[in-house]
């Protein structure tokens, strides 16, 4: 059920019967020159929606004010001030709330947000909500066979960003909006420039960059949108299983009001 779609007669029986609304998360960002920058947002919208199919819950339409740092130099990237986008986020979760769901859960497509999620989760634990705020990633949570069922799939190695498998699956979710005459032909890895500063331990917020300065990982000329179907099909399902699980949750309410409350005790 998507809430864009929706009247509001439907959208007030969906919140009844499902309490639950989805937040699709992606970002504006470089995939290489063969895919559009929208690629995140668009793949956690539309794996989200497709789960939505078979465990309902309403999706709110995809959101790409998130962190995206790391591509802050590349062309098409839109970024936001670390303060704005944590506020802007907490805003957004509050009027979904404000609308009767009790519990949220993002759908995160773009890497770089895990950073900004795992912060903005434990942060939120200063300020009591009338809602569960839970997150999960596009593709996570996979069973043994699903894994070995897309991992068959590839015909390279190595990815992890505008790659073969990234690549497959945005064609699948977005059929005639990539192109593939622009991926690059030769396998991308990592440069290893900050080799002197992981052997010793250190880390710095260039270690994208470092790596990967064409914000490109892995071999896209490979993909294809029947590979993409296969892996988009296996997603969904898995996103709906953690949907039913978030649904039936009745530990994180309990614990969130047992918290909150011992906060309150505290400051008394």
């Amino acid at each position: 059920m998507r809430w864009e779609y929706m009247v509001p007669t439907d959208f007030r029986k969906a919140v009844e019967e499902t309490g639950l609304c989805i937040v699709p998360t992606g970002s504006l960002e470089r995939h290489g020159e063969h895919l559009p920058f929208g690629c995140d947002m668009i793949i956690s919208h539309t794996v989200a929606c497709k789960a939505a199919e078979l465990e309902p819950a309403v999706v709110f339409p995809p959101y790409f004010m998130m962190q995206v740092h790391e591509a802050a130099c590349f062309t098409g990237t839109v970024n936001f001030p670390q303060a704005f986008a944590i506020q802007a986020f907490d805003l957004l979760l509050k009027s979904i709330a404000a609308n009767g769901f009790k519990k949220i859960l993002v759908v995160n497509g773009h890497g770089g947000n895990n950073h900004m999620l795992d912060y903005f989760a434990m942060s939120r634990l200063d300020e009591p909500t009338d809602f569960i705020f839970y997150y999960t990633n596009v593709g996570e949570a996979l069973t043994d066979e699903e894994r070995n069922r897309i991992k068959g799939l590839w015909e390279t190695d190595f990815g992890g960003h505008a790659c073969e498998m990234e690549t497959s699956l945005f064609m699948a979710c977005c059929p005639g909006k990539a192109k593939l005459e622009y991926a690059p032909r030769q396998m991308v890895k990592p440069l290893r420039r900050f080799k002197h500063l992981w052997e010793n331990g250190v880390h710095n917020a260039l270690w994208w960059y470092a790596d990967y300065p064409e914000n490109v990982v892995g071999n896209a000329s490979y993909a294809s949108e029947e590979k993409g179907r296969i892996v988009l099909d296996i997603y969904a399902r898995a996103l709906a299983r953690a949907i039913k699980v978030v649904k039936e949750d009745q530990e994180a309410p309990r614990l969130q009001a047992e918290f909150t409350k011992l906060v309150r005790e505290k400051q008394l």
